[in-house]
């Protein structure tokens, strides 16, 4: 049979499977598919055999001051105009173009603002607002302190410049380190955005925000010097740590500096303590490269987005380079699973390495792939970061079905360009919405989020994703 006709056949073969699939439900129950999801991951969820009972985080801690976007360029007297990403900001131009960029594709973007008094001066803006809000910020924080919120009985160490905004708003039993606390805040500030809001001629498809920043002290890793000794003296079960991308702005020589000081510090850790990084929203592919070569093979477990993802792959020749999500929010399945395995399997290839575990995390969907004998409890890990990203952008627990959408395809395939996954058609039953597969050595655990309709915060999820997803992960490989 031609090509052609093969490919006609397997889109009629795919419409039919989606109508079966609405009709079945429709027949064998009516309460809706987020209703159904819910009770799902309630049935599907299940605690780990030993549970974390101490937590070290570092190293990148600020004040978030969060405003609406469209408010504050309004109040700057900043026009919708040309759209063009820029890696650095250096003025209010290239913030506006830069904004545009991602406000028009819906993409959460985090980006430098090199000159400190032209970012001043937006915060000047910024915090005259009547509308603001200051909160903790930072990757590491918030993975802080979504564990004090989320647990009893966790003990939490936070590594890394706290000023007094962030000790106020800390729960009190996050311990920071006499050697983190700081006179001042570094400010971070968070331009959000809601779905369908307009600016000029643009209309954003998507909630998310635009993050700057002229971040001092993280971008200099100032806690790095006593992250090892700190988890040393603290003991934890679990190590978690991010603030890379705040090297986004150096030169090379600084970036090398910092993560052959990084590499130094993780080398004086047991190999047996898993440590997990979580990236964040970087432009720079050199520095990319730099971490998947030096890093990678030192810690445990990685989390990451599809902005991150597309951009690891692109930095180091790795398939589906152009990964980005549809205007519902999400990347292809099967592209994303096939960059896992190959970070897994491939990017790494020749290095011994302890990464084992790879938590991705969209609006739309998570993903948790892991290698044999390492990492147990990891289907109902990436339940648990997929339910709580509905909870923290909506504010509602339990969710309320009536303020989610679920928005994954009915249907869909478990690779792009691995055959025998791609031939086969997975129909997604809302009724037992965590999945799971194997390609090779490599196990993956599958979760769609229920996304909110009219979300609250959109900053942090990503941290309180691989904060709950760590603490329900058990690392098995002693």
């Amino acid at each position: 049979m031609p090509i052609d006709n093969r490919l006609r056949l397997a889109s009629v073969l795919i419409i039919a499977v989606a109508y079966l699939y609405d009709y079945n439900l429709s027949l064998h129950d009516t309460s809706s598919a987020e209703t159904q999801v819910i009770h799902g991951w309630s049935t599907g969820i299940q605690d780990p055999a030993k549970r974390v009972k101490r937590v070290a985080v570092g190293l990148n801690i600020n004040a978030d001051l969060i405003v609406s976007a469209t408010a504050l360029l309004d109040k700057l007297n900043i026009k919708q105009g040309a759209t063009e990403d820029h890696a650095l900001l250096n003025s209010l131009t290239d913030l506006q173009e830069s904004f545009g960029n991602f406000f028009a594709s819906g993409a959460a973007a985090e980006r430098y603002f090199a000159v400190g008094d032209v970012f001043d001066t937006v915060i000047e803006a910024a915090d005259k607002l009547e509308v603001k809000e200051y909160s903790i910020g930072g990757n590491a924080a918030l993975m802080a302190y979504m564990m004090a919120q989320l647990t009893e009985d966790v003990e939490i160490l936070l590594i890394g410049p706290a000023g007094p905004i962030v000790r106020r708003l800390m729960p009190s039993k996050v311990k920071i380190s006499e050697s983190s606390v700081r006179e001042t805040d570094e400010i971070h500030l968070i331009m959000e955005y809601g779905k369908g809001e307009r600016w000029g001629k643009l209309t954003t498809p998507i909630a998310t925000r635009f993050i700057t920043s002229h971040d001092v002290a993280n971008a200099e890793l100032e806690g790095l010097d006593v992250f090892t000794s700190s988890i040393k003296d603290f003991q934890p079960d679990v190590v978690m740590f991010s603030g890379l991308h705040l090297l986004d702005s150096s030169g090379l020589a600084k970036q090398i500096e910092k993560i052959h000081a990084m590499d130094i510090e993780l080398g004086k850790l047991p190999k047996s303590l898993p440590v997990h990084l979580e990236l964040a929203s970087m432009a720079n592919e050199q520095l990319v490269r730099l971490i998947a070569k030096t890093l990678l093979p030192v810690v445990h477990s990685l989390g990451l987005n599809e902005q991150e993802l597309g951009l690891v792959s692109r930095s180091n020749q790795g398939p589906h380079a152009d990964l980005t999500a549809d205007e519902n929010g999400y990347p292809e399945i099967g592209a994303v699973a096939d960059i896992l395995y190959w970070i897994l399997t491939a990017l790494i290839e020749g290095q011994r390495s302890l990464l084992t575990r790879v938590h991705f995390h969209s609006l739309t969907f998570h993903i948790i792939a892991t290698l044999p004998n390492h990492w147990d409890n990891s289907l109902s890990a990436v339940g648990v970061g997929a339910r709580i990203a509905g909870r923290q952008a909506c504010g509602d627990i339990p969710i309320n079905p009536a303020k989610v959408d679920l928005r994954i395809p009915k249907v869909f395939s478990l690779s792009v360009d691995y055959a025998p996954l791609r031939k086969q058609v997975i129909t997604f039953d809302p009724s037992k919405p965590l999945l799971k597969w194997q390609r090779g050595d490599v196990t993956f655990h599958f979760s769609p989020v229920l996304v909110c309709k009219k979300p609250g915060k959109t900053v942090g999820l990503g941290d309180a994703i691989s904060a709950t997803g760590m603490l329900y992960s058990q690392y098995t490989h002693k």
